[in-house]
């Protein structure tokens, strides 16, 4: 494929284009990529790319690059694959195209299914099906059966301890021993004809158990087959996944993965924008010099994706493809990473047994995987004579407002079991970026993080946290919709999924990144918490205004 088959030149003036890459994983888009993006907004609001995104949308991306004679232009790509698989022109192609007929995927795939159509036959022929019902009635019979002959024993058993009771007076010894020993004997048949029944019964059913077991084992080995063959084909498709840095060094997805937390790539690996387009880049020499990626069209059920909106690349998926891909050229550095210590911390209230600070956003609570500046660190340095873990709650980075520090463990569990057990009274204020179609109400949404793209969160019926939050609007202005929130449960990001989710307000938090549009910070504050004190057991509560 020709450089030019997917580079579209860009009018601009050299100004804009920024020094280093930008960091793909949290970055605002800079002037030339979104420049570049507009363009292919363009062309997606005529129709000329053919997808039902009324139905659900798509993640496209451009990156802006240089070409060998100098000249500014870009590429364009879309995660996954589009309706029946269109290639619109211009787009720059998957790295390993499974759904190309002439691809050894699409030949073993015809394997897998032809395994599939064999044992759905086996599953459901009428031998089979037949062997199953027999069996099943076999079983119920043989129950009944036992279970009548075991109630026919126990008359018997009583019957005969009856006229034990009822002769043993009238009878002499001798007479009474003949009786006895009649009953007993008769006693011995009833067992004796029981048990011969029952192993006859048993005998049957473990003839049909075995002509069944013998069904199930062709099914189990055909199961086996097609797992063991899509494994290998899974792996083949893995290694075939193979990425290029700066350096033209190359490396598949099995040796990428390897060293990551999933161990083997998740599914989906390689098939995001990024990827693509870095690919593309350095095959045809082209220089990376920033990229951007949005949504278009409906967003899906479980996450928040919304239209229109630029997003950065996802940490599970693409994490370690791009820490390898963006080898050799200069990358920002991280803005989670970029921060002015504090001197000082806000201390709204302390006593004998707790403090309540005041978290500026753009803090972490905790230390992270590979930042360990954060309030907890702050207190510890400030605060050395604390025992225990210090921090009864976390709130998000880039959340303001109360936090409660316990001075000892006794005070930290007393306040641990009040979060367990929700007495804790909690109130946030947001500003949300549309006006809600209920002035208050309660958001009933369950959450689980997104495993391929932490800290993410989505919205799972299925194996989701229950998580439920009230809310008041309190006014409208020309900054945004002034919201309370009162959230029962505590799930991380919870108010900002239930503000964003189109099930819950479908009103992104301004400043949400994640779930939103980026902003000066997060217009999300603890503005408010009530709960019993520690050490007096008496009703606090404390206040901490929000500075928006």
């Amino acid at each position: 494929m020709k450089e030019k088959s997917c580079f579209t030149s860009i009018d601009c003036h050299p100004s804009v284009v920024p020094p280093v890459f930008n960091f793909p994983f949290n970055h605002e888009p800079n002037e030339v990529s979104l420049i570049a993006a507009e363009t292919v907004k363009n062309d997606l609001r005529i129709g000329l790319v053919k997808h039902n995104f009324d139905a659900l949308g798509k993640m496209f991306g451009v990156l802006v690059v240089e070409g060998l004679s100098g000249e500014l232009g870009f590429l364009k790509a879309f995660s996954g694959k589009l309706d029946n698989s269109i290639k619109p022109k211009g787009f720059v192609p998957p790295l390993f195209d499974v759904h190309d007929s002439r691809s050894f995927f699409k030949h073993e795939e015809k394997k897998i299914d032809l395994l599939t159509e064999e044992i759905n036959l086996l599953q459901s022929s009428n031998d089979y099906l037949s062997l199953k019902k027999t069996l099943l009635d076999s079983r119920k019979k043989t129950a009944e059966t036992l279970l009548d002959m075991k109630g026919k024993l126990r008359l018997g058993k009583e019957d005969r301890k009856k006229q034990r009771a009822l002769n043993k007076e009238p009878l002499s010894n001798e007479e009474y021993l003949v009786l006895n020993n009649t009953l007993n004997e008769q006693s011995k048949k009833e067992q004796l004809v029981y048990k011969k029944e029952k192993r006859l019964l048993r005998a049957e059913l473990k003839t049909l158990e075995d002509a069944l077991k013998k069904e199930d084992d062709k099914i189990k080995t055909k199961k086996k087959e097609r797992s063991d063959l899509s494994s290998r084909v899974q792996h083949q498709v893995f290694e075939s996944y193979s990425f290029l840095n700066a350096h033209k060094k190359e490396k598949n997805l099995i040796e990428l993965f390897e060293k990551s937390a999933f161990k083997l790539p998740p599914s989906g690996a390689g098939e995001c924008c990024a990827p693509r387009l870095l690919q593309y880049a350095y095959i045809h020499n082209l220089k990376p010099l920033c990229f951007t990626e949005f949504w278009w069209g409906a967003s899906p059920d479980s996450e928040v994706r919304v239209h229109n909106k630029h997003y950065p690349a996802c940490r599970g998926k693409c994490g370690p493809i791009l820490k390898h891909m963006l080898e050799g050229i200069s990358v920002d550095s991280d803005p989670l990473n970029t921060f002015s210590e504090l001197d000082l911390l806000n201390v709204l209230y302390e006593d004998s047994a707790i403090i309540a600070i005041e978290k500026p956003p753009g803090l972490l609570s905790v230390p992270g995987k590979e930042i360990d500046y954060s309030l907890a660190s702050l207190i510890k340095k400030h605060f050395p004579e604390i025992e225990g873990p210090g921090l009864v709650h976390r709130l998000d980075y880039e959340t303001s407002g109360i936090i409660l520090v316990a001075k000892s463990l006794a005070f930290y569990k007393a306040l641990q079991e009040q979060f367990a057990s929700r007495t804790i009274e909690k109130k946030y204020v947001a500003l949300l970026e549309a006006p809600l179609s209920l002035d208050q109400g309660k958001i009933e949404l369950p959450l689980r993080v997104d495993l391929y793209n932490r800290p993410r969160q989505l919205v799972c019926f299925e194996h989701g946290k229950k998580a439920i939050t009230e809310y008041r609007q309190i006014n409208i202005t020309e900054n945004g919709v002034r919201v309370e929130f009162f959230p029962l449960t505590g799930r991380t990001h919870q108010l900002r999924v239930h503000a964003a989710h189109k099930s819950g307000l479908n009103s992104p938090i301004i400043g949400d990144s994640l779930y939103g549009s980026s902003a000066e910070r997060l217009f999300l504050h603890a503005e408010e918490i009530r709960f019993d004190h520690p050490e007096t057991t008496k009703s606090i509560t404390l206040r901490s205004p929000s500075p928006f």
